[in-house]
């Protein structure tokens, strides 16, 4: 299984028609619940509704109760009431899936692997210099052959029908934005993460909102999953940060909660320890000795 072989694997937009129904109608048998999501309609394919549904399983959003697909625990509660309202927070339980470390065991494996090469494509794609990422397939490629220290037995992603999978995926799961162009930006999945990551508290300091940020999303600076994949880089080619140093992929997204009011981030004197963000050419933008929740975010 390999979330990031679209073909086979399915596609996001399918998930939201699964999760849709199963919230809409209730728990349904598989034929009826392909049923309910179009499979009645003429020259209709089946088959993609069919493995997005096997793998999801396999993943743990879904399971079979009775002879009923069901959304598992603590998941449904998490989607919500309404259909619009789970499709609003799909990406956020989605994410949870897919980083949970059952998920994650065969971390470096190609077969079995379950979530695991969309967590390592993740971490590797954030641990890059946003800025001067070239994020085409081909020099993706490049770039994960001359950094990887065994490129032979360890792999980010195979061939360029991963490399799309894995830039789809991250838009979907708030790990990259698309405009003008796509680019590599955690922004949406650190914002909707940021109740998790303050729990009672309303302020942290810098070093540990990015300590909690990793736990929550272990993709981030010091997650457990960016920390396998930068410990299979080659130094000579990626320069490892000095400790204290934000990479420029969470140097963007806490700067740009702070702009959009969801954060506020200070540099207090009186502190024992900062976090200095990093932007083009690694060049430091600001030290951060606190980082503040807002209650609700606002454009400043």
């Amino acid at each position: 299984m390999s979330i990031l072989n679209q073909a086979s694997d399915g596609l996001f937009n399918v998930l939201i028609v699964l999760v849709r129904a199963l919230v809409r109608f209730g728990p349904k048998g598989r034929e009826d619940l392909i049923l309910a999501c179009g499979g009645a309609i003429d020259a209709f394919d089946t088959s993609q509704l069919t493995r997005t549904l096997n793998r999801w399983t396999e993943l743990g959003l879904f399971d079979e109760e009775g002879g009923s697909v069901v959304i598992t625990e603590p998941y449904r509660s998490a989607l919500g009431k309404s259909a619009d309202e789970a499709e609003a927070r799909l990406p956020k339980v989605a994410r949870t899936v897919v980083l949970q470390p059952t998920n994650n065991t065969r971390f470096w494996e190609s077969e079995g692997a379950k979530s695991a090469d969309l967590s390592r494509g993740v971490a590797w794609m954030l641990a890059q210099d946003v800025y001067a990422l070239d994020v085409n397939s081909d020099r993706l490629a490049e770039l994960e052959g001359r950094q990887l220290i065994d490129s032979g037995t360890q792999k980010i992603a195979q061939n360029n029908t991963r490399w799309n999978g894995l830039k789809t995926w991250m838009l979907y799961l708030g790990f990259a934005r698309d405009g003008m162009q796509w680019a590599v930006d955690p922004t949406q999945a650190l914002r909707e993460a940021l109740p998790d990551i303050y729990g009672s508290y309303r302020e942290l300091s810098a070093p540990a909102f990015v300590e909690r940020a990793a736990s929550v999303l272990p993709v981030l600076d010091g997650g457990a999953y960016r920390i396998q994949v930068e410990g299979a880089l080659k130094e000579s080619v990626w320069p490892r940060r000095r400790a204290g140093i934000a990479s420029s992929s969470l140097s963007r997204a806490i700067q740009r909660l702070d702009r959009e009011g969801f954060v506020t981030i200070s540099n207090r004197s009186d502190t024992e320890g900062v976090v200095s963000l990093t932007g083009s050419n690694a060049r430091t933008w600001r030290d951060v000795s606190h980082v503040a929740l807002v209650q609700a975010g606002k454009a400043r």
